[in-house]
């Protein structure tokens, strides 16, 4: 009977002192007096495009043994939305080594918003963590010097360029004052006021950029922009310039290497650049010019003869240009029926369609 009655005691000792760090009651702790903390919100990009991912870190410096943190983080609901599988709230720095639960509620309660802060206008990310005893030590957060500690991840929602802040409110009341002046002693638990902690927090500024830079067709135009092979048609032969066909969009300029000297012709390379970094790469094709030179003739006739005959060879993959060119009856095989086509086309007996490749 003894023994029962010591185990439920220490049993009640260890519950009485998980529940001083888990709901913030006042202990027998002595508050320091100069206790502090400092909340820098900062994200891993400064700017993104609809469907990106952003992810959302919560710095955090203080100069007492908080057993227990919460932060309403609040997101502009026009630029930010939580796709939950995605949300990926992380433990970081000295959060991976002290124990603790860390958990975080999106229901987006009237409760999480101070007064000034509207639903209508944020979004919010209730983050909180609670420190837990492990062989003696009450896990407490104390990083005088700051350190990375909570991460998670938004998405940006689609729409044109506009700005929006993730922040923590200062005016909200969800905020954990509490702390430990010994975390091998579970009877130093205090609780301190907004008066005798104050915390203060650094938000941060995100720019959407509603169009990724990309490469698109002039309106107007025929052209065609095969995203999947990397290609590019629908132009007219020997053209000198791609001005009128294609233009950059979302800030990104475009290279034109040319086949020939002066001529768009097959295999003309097209490389989208963003900042002076190409980010995609096109090649041209004119359907029955497999020499690159903008013309559609004899030689071109002989090319694809050559090519039958294994004499001219191109690679799936590096050459799918002048593959796709060289196609121009639509059986998926290059011949002599092609060379045929060709030389009909030079002849004024059949036209070829660049937009779908066949000659008739």
């Amino acid at each position: 009977m003894k023994n029962s009655r010591r185990i439920f005691a220490a049993l009640l000792a260890v519950l009485v002192a998980v529940s001083l760090l888990t709901v913030g009651v006042y202990a027998a702790g002595t508050p320091n007096g100069n206790e502090n903390m400092q909340v820098v919100v900062k994200t891993d990009t400064a700017t993104g495009y609809p469907g990106d991912y952003v992810t959302v870190t919560l710095n955090i410096t203080n100069n007492y043994y908080a057993s227990s943190m919460r932060f309403p983080v609040l997101f502009t609901k026009g630029i930010f939305e939580i796709e939950e599988a995605s949300l990926n709230l992380q433990k970081l720095g000295q959060l991976t080594v002290v124990t603790g639960s860390l958990s975080a509620n999106t229901t987006g309660s009237p409760s999480f918003y101070p007064a000034g802060y509207s639903p209508d206008d944020y979004g919010v990310v209730l983050v909180q963590w609670l420190g837990t005893p492990n062989a003696g030590l009450f896990g407490c957060y104390n990083q005088p010097d700051g350190g990375d500690a909570i991460s998670f991840r938004l998405k940006v929602k689609t729409g044109a360029n506009a700005q929006g802040t993730i922040l923590i409110p200062p005016e909200s009341s969800l905020f954990y004052r509490q702390g430990m002046n010994d975390p091998a002693d579970g009877n130093t638990v205090y609780s301190m006021t907004a008066g005798t902690c104050p915390m203060t927090f650094t938000d941060v500024v995100f720019n959407r950029i509603g169009q990724a830079p990309d490469i698109a067709a002039v309106d107007g135009s025929a052209t065609v922009i095969d995203r999947a092979n990397g290609l590019i048609y629908g132009l007219s032969a020997g053209l000198t310039s791609l001005d009128a066909n294609l233009v950059g969009v979302g800030g990104a300029t475009l290279e034109v290497i040319k086949s020939s000297d002066a001529v768009c012709g097959t295999g003309t390379v097209v490389n989208v650049k963003n900042g002076g970094v190409t980010i995609n790469t096109f090649k041209v094709v004119i359907f029955g010019d497999v020499n690159g030179d903008g013309t559609i003739d004899s030689l071109d006739a002989g090319t694809l003869i050559d090519f039958e005959n294994y004499l001219v060879l191109w690679v799936p993959g590096s050459d799918d240009c002048y593959l796709t060119a060289g196609n121009i009856n639509g059986d998926t095989t290059i011949d002599s029926l092609d060379a045929g086509n060709i030389i009909d086309y030079e002849n004024y007996l059949k036209t070829i369609n660049q937009v779908n490749g066949l000659a008739s």
